[in-house]
């Protein structure tokens, strides 16, 4: 968060004042003298990020990590993307290379509260870039009994998608429910299904690719999940009212 001059306008007039903007700047994920990926995304919990995007894309192995500046100097073994390519915080999976589609089908393994909404509920308490700016997406991980295990923020979708995987990883955690605070497009259900997550609940709308990868990965996608009727594709058995009996 960075504060920067602007001009606010009002039925008042025009009046100049300082305000919290979202930062946005080129991370660098590096392996040696091999650059991995540069990512456009918000310059905080970068070894959550590194973790995440290695894990959710597919692109190998990491065993250890250090962050200098805005880079993230990684060892372990990789596949790097194209040089050419920069992963801007509107652009999960924009590339110069093939995008491999996900063929897993996930497993079975937990159920919700049909009331999706006390789940966003615990996800908005948390999110103290946005209450500052207004400008940032939150991704939130749940355990199997409900209880929120962690938030992460991020100007990209993907990037807070990312960050909070790698902070289950590092912790242990089991990655199974993921809630996120925007619409949900194909390639955040191709990060879900390589990592086997069960459960995508998104405040705003799904896309049609979205919808049809959830299906054919076996993944419950509820869309819209902050209105009074949201709406349930994949398999329905991981819903329940568990007010009942």
């Amino acid at each position: 968060m960075v504060e920067r001059p602007i001009h606010r306008l009002s039925d008042n007039g025009i009046t100049p004042e300082m305000d919290d903007l979202a930062e946005e700047e080129i991370i660098t994920l590096r392996s040696g003298k091999e650059i991995i990926v540069r990512l456009l995304a918000t310059p905080s919990d970068l070894s959550d990020l590194a973790l995440g995007h290695i894990r959710c894309e597919d692109r190998g192995k990491v065993d250890d990590l250090k962050i200098c500046g805005n880079e993230v100097i990684l060892e372990g073994h990789f596949h790097a993307r194209p040089s050419e390519d920069l992963l801007t915080a509107a652009c999960g999976a924009c590339t110069a290379g093939e995008i491999q589609i996900p063929e897993k089908i996930v497993e079975n393994t937990v159920q919700i509260n049909l009331r999706v909404r006390d789940l966003l509920q615990l996800m908005n308490e948390n999110q103290p870039l946005f209450k500052k700016t207004g400008g940032v997406h939150a991704a939130a991980l749940f355990a199997a009994n409900g209880d929120l295990l962690f938030v992460r923020e991020d100007v990209g979708r993907h990037n807070a998608f990312d960050k909070v995987v790698g902070a289950a990883i590092k912790s242990g955690d089991e990655i199974k429910i993921i809630v996120l605070s925007g619409r949900t497009g194909w390639e955040l259900i191709a990060k879900a299904a390589r990592i086997g997550i069960e459960i995508v609940i998104s405040v705003g709308a799904i896309s049609s690719a979205a919808e049809s990868l959830a299906r054919s990965c076996g993944i419950t996608l509820v869309g819209f999940a902050s209105s009074d009727k949201p709406y349930v594709v994949g398999p329905i058995e991981r819903i329940v009212d568990k007010s009942e009996g």
